[in-house]
């Protein structure tokens, strides 16, 4: 006896194979574009970030340790593979890989960080920045000596983006400090948020 067939079964199963080579053409594509994207690049150095979870492991672990000595919920430990790094100035990108597992970083890495209007300390005058070493129990370890003139973090000149540590930014509102420190033991620098212990008012710029 013949089966019979069902119109409406014949053009709902041509559209599910309609969807499905849709789907998979459009997966196709994506990878594609994927593929084709540049990598990102290191702020500093302008060369091509490599992958957190690549260091090895007595370099995370002195990472980690370093961190974790701190005890500050704003400086607290993060995911190797959820970050990148810059080879030639050994600064640490973390949350850097984006959910289609790429390297993403512009210079909004700051404000992600921890949000706020930075300037280069190197761009205060002797005053303001006495005021901010007033305000803080202790500036050891951040980069002071050797600072960018220029306010704005992304217009530093090539000899100051090398300098180790890093640069040391300032939030203009709150003096509220944001700078590379290097980990102990090793050439990689983290980026380090540290708040006043005296309240500044607006009025120190």
């Amino acid at each position: 006896m013949p089966i019979e067939t069902n119109p409406v079964d014949i053009a709902l199963f041509g559209i599910f194979i309609l969807v499905v080579f849709l789907a998979l053409f459009g997966i196709f594509w994506f990878n594609v574009w994927l593929n084709r994207l540049p990598a990102s690049k290191s702020p500093y150095s302008r060369l091509p970030l490599r992958r957190a979870s690549e260091l090895s492991y007595d370099s995370k672990e002195k990472i980690l340790r370093f961190l974790y000595k701190m005890f500050q919920y704003d400086n607290r430990i993060f995911e190797f593979k959820k970050a990148a790094f810059c080879r030639e100035t050994g600064r640490i990108f973390p949350d850097s890989i984006t959910w289609y597992d790429k390297i993403k970083v512009d210079w909004s890495f700051l404000q992600k960080r921890f949000p706020g209007r930075y300037v280069s300390w190197g761009s205060l005058t002797e005053e303001q920045q006495e005021i901010i070493r007033q305000a803080h129990d202790s500036l050891v370890g951040f980069q002071t000596d050797f600072s960018s003139p220029h306010s704005k973090p992304s217009a530093l000149e090539a000899k100051y983006a090398f300098a180790k540590p890093g640069p040391l930014y300032v939030e203009i509102e709150t003096g509220v400090l944001l700078g590379w420190k290097i980990v102990p033991g090793t050439e990689l620098e983290v980026l380090v948020v540290q708040k006043p212990t005296v309240i500044l008012t607006t009025s120190y710029l």
